[in-house]
């Protein structure tokens, strides 16, 4: 079997690479080629130089759209560019049995795809655009490309996965389907996970962008003059503004850039306590990769955070009308054989629900049943 990978739009891998998530993007596809011998084929947004990005993945080729169509200076007319595309590549994609969108963003690439070669199409998202568009106030305008991007989408689709049940549930608010299967971010086994006592205890760990939707504000005027330091992993527009508010708050902040996922994960088994305080979110891979590595987590109340985390179980919930950051953390403090418990929990459930390798099969199930009528 022959699958065709689309990224999302202007994404190629070695925008992968540089955001630190190349490693763990390809874990998906090696295990589906090591276990049921699928190839692939990557559409990206690069050049040529992309094939030094996977030259240890011998059952990955790659279509590099920017050796078809020349790469314009101007956003406008690489998007008008953009739906020449599934022209330019249509006979490099003859072979292939099934498409694969990465991501709703360019979406209009594979559906065109999907009518010219005549192939069954997965468009799978890891968080909604449109209600992302909604959370963050944006024009209009925009609001109402990506409502249309996912109509189009939803209608043209042979299955559209989203990551998590929350996103499910607000999408049937907007739009009528039955297609939609729910295919959660992942992560892999860890082992060998650090005691807690062997961690810091007097630093909390956020991963995530410098931005105004993961609420960082929030975090340092919770922690305003408490023993805690506050480490995060991230790079956005509020670096300066959140080294100011840090400043007055009197809390130690220290801002690292991101790194190779595989160090991430690292990284977690050195903090005790890991926070996330976005105000909205999709299916948060940080939070997961947390829970998986024993860390124990506080995270805001919303949707999304309380389909994965049972509260005072396998995490805690804080916010308006619960418990403030501060006031869970000295309770964690004072009830360490609860704290050493929330820990375990966190772990055990991740692996139970998160694993790689159940997706892998869900995937692959997937495959053959979109194409089982195709000779």
């Amino acid at each position: 079997m022959l699958i065709a990978l689309f990224f999302t739009y202007n994404y190629s891998l070695k925008t992968w690479s540089d955001s630190g998530i190349l490693l763990k993007e390809l874990e998906i596809y090696e295990m589906l080629n090591r276990k049921h011998g699928i190839k692939f084929k990557f559409i990206t947004y690069g050049y040529k130089d992309e094939e030094s990005y996977i030259k240890k993945f011998d059952f990955i080729e790659i279509i590099p759209i920017y050796e078809y169509i020349s790469k314009s200076k101007f956003k406008l007319i690489n998007y008008i560019k953009s739906f020449l595309i599934p022209f330019k590549i249509k006979s490099l994609l003859a072979d292939v049995t099934l498409f694969k969108q990465h991501q709703l963003l360019g979406s209009w690439v594979s559906i065109l795809s999907k009518f010219i070669n005549k192939k069954p199409l997965i468009i799978r998202t890891g968080y909604d655009m449109f209600l992302f568009s909604i959370y963050e106030k944006k024009s209009m305008r925009i609001k109402f490309l990506y409502y249309f991007l996912t109509l189009l989408s939803l209608r043209f689709a042979n299955l559209y996965t989203i990551a998590s049940t929350s996103d499910s549930n607000k999408l049937r608010k907007y739009f009528k389907y039955s297609k939609v299967k729910i295919r959660r971010n992942w992560i892999k086994e860890v082992k060998n996970i650090k005691n807690l006592d062997k961690r810091h205890s007097d630093r909390v760990l956020s991963v995530g962008r410098l931005e105004k939707q993961k609420n960082y504000s929030y975090l340092i005027d919770s922690l305003s003059n408490s023993k805690y330091s506050i480490d995060i992993v991230g790079k956005g527009s509020l670096k300066e503004s959140l080294k100011k508010e840090s400043g007055e708050k009197n809390v130690k902040l220290k801002l690292l850039d991101p790194i190779e996922n595989e160090s991430l994960l690292e990284v977690y088994q050195d903090y005790k306590y890991f926070i996330l305080t976005s105000f909205y979110e999709g299916n948060p891979k940080a939070l997961i990769e947390a829970m998986s590595s024993g860390c124990i987590v506080l995270a805001s109340n919303i949707e999304n955070n309380s389909e994965i985390i049972d509260n005072y179980i396998n995490g805690i919930l804080v916010g308006e009308g619960l418990d403030s950051i501060s006031n869970a953390l000295d309770w964690l403090d004072e009830n360490p054989d609860k704290a050493s418990q929330i820990s375990t929990n966190a772990t055990n459930f991740i692996h139970e629900n998160y694993l790689l390798s159940d997706l892998v099969e869900k995937e692959y199930e997937d495959y053959k049943n979109l194409t089982r009528n195709i000779n």
